[in-house]
């Protein structure tokens, strides 16, 4: 005889449960990941900020020291981070022991450096690009934007750029 039984012995998941498990964790991975994105981003930041600080102290620990800041190695114009004009610029602080290593940005917007000379409100500066900032015409605290309207690094043009001025 035929079991024409209607009972059914279900041990799974069917199609359609997959699935929508599947794209609740695809809903909640693709969140977790902004955050984390975010998150990278602004801890990019926070180290540029804080080189910016140990950079700026060895600045002035070497104009105590040598009455004058790190020379402008190509005059005309700044140097920026992967150029030798750069290197040679922190290899002065280096070498008189103020700092470790040069200092390289950690993400985008590498690091710049300019020395203006003495006896203005900028003196040696440092510029970068900060990832997570609004765009402003001032920068965020202590960046020493704007200067000068409309000229060079450090201008009234609304952008990310953070500058540290070290005036002497």
């Amino acid at each position: 005889m035929l079991n024409l039984s209607t009972k059914s012995d279900r041990r799974g998941f069917t199609l359609i449960e997959l699935l929508v498990v599947i794209s609740i964790i695809g809903v909640l991975s693709s969140v977790v990941l902004v955050s984390v994105n975010s998150a990278r981003m602004k801890a990019r930041d926070a180290r540029k900020q804080a080189d910016f600080k140990n950079i700026q102290t060895a600045l002035y620990m070497f104009y105590i020291k040598y009455g004058s800041m790190p020379h402008n190695y190509n005059p005309c114009c700044g140097a920026c981070e992967g150029e030798t004009f750069y290197d040679q610029s922190m290899q002065e602080l280096i070498s008189a022991g103020f700092l470790g290593a040069i200092p390289r940005s950690p993400g985008a917007g590498g690091y710049c450096y300019y020395n203006y000379g003495g006896g203005n409100s900028i003196g040696a500066i440092m510029v970068t690009s900060l990832e997570v900032a609004p765009d402003t015409t001032t920068g965020i605290p202590p960046s020493c934007r704007p200067w000068s309207p409309g000229v060079n690094w450090c201008d009234q043009n609304s952008n990310k750029a953070y500058c540290l001025c070290s005036p002497y």
